[in-house]
C-alpha cells in the first residue's frame, strides 16, 4: 500500500507556487535546479549571488510582504540584497532545501532533498519545449531479455527492465492517445488555414509522427519483437531453476522478502508483459485510427478554409465571428459607409413613346423670307474691312515661292485664318486688278482635313508681281 503523500513530503511545500510571486519562487527553484546540476556542493553564498544575478528584475519587484510571518513582519526587506535572502530563507521554510555546515568550517552550504529534485524536474520539463526522442522500448525490452540467456545471474535484473521498459511504453502510447485530442482540441479553434498547416507540419508531424509513430512502425515495431520477447518469458515460467534464480537474485537484492513472495511477484511480472504485448494490437490500432481522423478532419478543415476565405461570404462570416473585439468593431464602423451610385444604362435616356390619335392636320402657310439689301451690304462691308485685297493678295502671292503657278495641294491651311484667305483668294483672282489668275477644276482634292476644289494659281501676265 502506498503512503501518504503528505508523509513523503512537507505540508506546507506547495504553498510558495500558490504566492502572489509563484513566479519568482519557480523560477528561484530552477537556479536550485541548475546549481544541483552542475555542482557538488552548494554554499549558500553562491546561491544568493545566483539568485541575485539571475532575477534581479524580479526580486527587485516583488514584495514579499504578504509570504511574511507573524515573527517576520517587522523585517525590513526594502534592500535587493534583504529580499534575495529572504527568498532562499522562504524556500528552506517550505521544505525545498535544507542548511547544513560544511564540516570543519562555518561556512553555510545548502542541501536538496530528493523530493525536491524530482518535483522540480517535472515542473522545470513543463517550461521548456524539448523535442522528446522515443526510447526504444520494445527493442530495449527484447535485447534485455535476449541477452539474460547469455548472462543468467543477471536474468533479475533483465526482467526488472523489461518490467519497467514495457511499463514506460505503454504510458508513451496512452500520453500519445490523449495527445493526439489536444492537436484535435487546437485544430477546431485555428480559423487560418496557415496556422493549421504550421500545427500540423511544424508540431504535429515532429511531435507524434516523427517521435513515436514513424519509430514504432518501422525500427521498433511491436509484431517485429512481440513474439521473441513472448517466448522467451514463456520459456522463463515454465522452467522451475529459472524463476529460483531469479527469485534468489531478486531475494539477494533485497527486493523480495522470501521466496514466496518472490517467486509471486516474479510471475506477475512475467504475465503482465506477456498480456500487455498481446493488447498492444488493440492500443495500437486505436491510435492509427485517432491518428488517420485527426489527419481527415485538418485537411479538410484547410481545404475549407482556403475555399470559403477567399470568397465575400466566407471573409463576412470571419468578421462577424471576431465582431466581439473592440477593434474589429471600430473597423466595421469606420468602413460600413453608404454612398449612392447612379449609371446611364442602354435605356436610361428612353421615353416611352405615347401614342396619339391621328388628325388632319392643317398645312402651313407660304411666307417669302425678308430681304434686307441694307443687312447684306453691311455684312459685305465687314468681311472687306478685316480682309482687304491687299492682305490676300499678300497671302496668295508668298505661295508662289518663285514659281510660275501652285496648286490646292501647295497652299498650307494650318490655321483657320490660311483656309479663308484661299477662299477669298480664289475669289479674288476673277477680278482684273488682281495680280494672279485662278483656273478651278470640277474635281475636289482632300486637303488639311477638308475637301476642297483643285484650283491652279498662276501669276497674271504682265503684273509686276512676278
Amino acid at each position: 500500500m502506498a503512503a501518504r503523500l503528505f508523509e513523503k513530503i512537507p505540508e506546507h511545500l506547495f504553498s510558495v507556487l500558490a504566492s502572489p510571486n509563484r513566479d519568482t519562487y519557480a523560477k528561484a527553484l530552477f537556479v536550485i535546479h541548475d546549481a544541483f546540476r552542475h555542482e557538488l556542493v552548494i554554499h549558500r553564498e553562491s546561491l544568493t549571488a545566483s539568485l541575485m544575478d539571475s532575477l534581479s528584475a524580479d526580486i527587485e519587484g516583488a514584495d514579499f510582504s504578504g509570504d511574511m510571518t507573524k515573527e517576520e513582519q517587522g523585517e525590513d526587506l526594502t534592500s535587493f540584497s534583504g529580499k534575495a535572502h529572504f527568498l532562499i530563507r522562504k524556500l528552506h521554510d517550505c521544505g525545498w532545501i535544507d542548511f547544513e555546515y560544511e564540516r570543519g568550517s562555518f561556512e553555510e552550504v545548502i542541501t536538496v532533498p530528493d523530493y525536491s529534485i524530482r518535483i522540480i524536474d517535472v515542473l522545470y520539463g513543463l517550461t521548456v519545449d524539448v523535442q522528446k526522442e522515443y526510447n526504444s522500448y520494445v527493442y530495449a525490452t527484447y535485447a534485455a531479455l535476449k541477452n539474460a540467456d547469455a548472462t543468467p545471474e543477471y536474468r533479475f535484473q533483465a526482467l526488472e527492465s523489461a518490467y519497467h521498459n514495457t511499463e514506460n511504453l505503454i504510458d508513451e502510447l496512452k500520453t500519445l492517445y490523449n495527445n493526439i485530442r489536444r492537436y484535435f482540441q487546437r485544430m477546431e479553434s485555428e480559423m487560418d488555414a496557415n496556422a493549421l498547416l504550421d500545427l500540423h507540419f511544424q508540431e504535429y508531424k515532429k511531435k507524434i509522427i516523427d517521435a513515436v509513430l514513424y519509430p514504432l512502425k518501422t525500427m521498433d515495431s511491436v509484431p517485429r519483437f512481440r513474439t521473441p520477447i513472448q517466448e522467451i518469458l514463456n520459456d522463463w515460467s515454465r522452467d522451475d531453476r529459472v524463476l529460483l534464480q531469479i527469485v534468489n537474485s531478486g531475494i539477494h537484492a533485497r527486493v523480495f522478502s522470501d521466496e514466496e513472495a518472490g517467486h509471486e511477484e516474479t510471475m506477475r511480472m512475467i504475465t503482465w508483459i506477456i498480456d500487455e504485448y498481446d493488447n498492444l494490437d488493440g492500443l495500437l490500432a486505436a491510435i492509427d485510427s485517432r491518428h488517420t481522423q485527426y489527419t481527415v478532419a485538418t485537411m479538410e478543415k484547410i481545404r475549407y478554409e482556403l475555399n470559403v476565405d477567399n470568397s465575400a461570404r466566407g471573409k463576412l462570416a470571419h468578421i462577424l465571428k471576431n465582431a466581439g473585439d473592440p477593434d474589429v468593431l471600430h473597423a466595421m464602423q469606420e468602413g460600413l459607409r453608404c454612398y449612392r451610385h447612379q449609371y446611364v444604362a442602354n435605356g436610361s435616356l428612353y421615353t416611352n413613346v405615347k401614342r396619339t390619335k391621328r388628325s388632319e392636320g392643317k398645312p402651313l402657310a407660304a411666307s417669302r423670307a425678308n430681304q434686307n439689301p441694307e443687312a447684306m451690304k453691311k455684312f459685305l462691308e465687314r468681311v472687306r474691312n478685316q480682309y482687304p485685297n491687299r492682305r490676300i493678295d499678300q497671302y496668295i502671292l508668298s505661295l508662289f515661292q518663285g514659281k510660275d503657278t501652285f496648286t490646292t495641294i501647295d497652299a498650307p491651311m494650318k490655321t483657320q485664318e490660311e483656309f479663308i484667305l484661299f477662299l477669298l483668294g480664289t475669289i479674288r483672282a476673277n477680278e482684273k486688278s488682281a495680280p494672279y489668275t485662278a483656273t478651278i477644276d470640277d474635281t475636289y482634292v482632300m486637303h488639311e482635313g477638308c475637301s476642297l476644289p483643285s484650283c491652279v494659281f498662276e501669276i497674271r501676265k504682265g503684273s509686276a508681281a512676278k
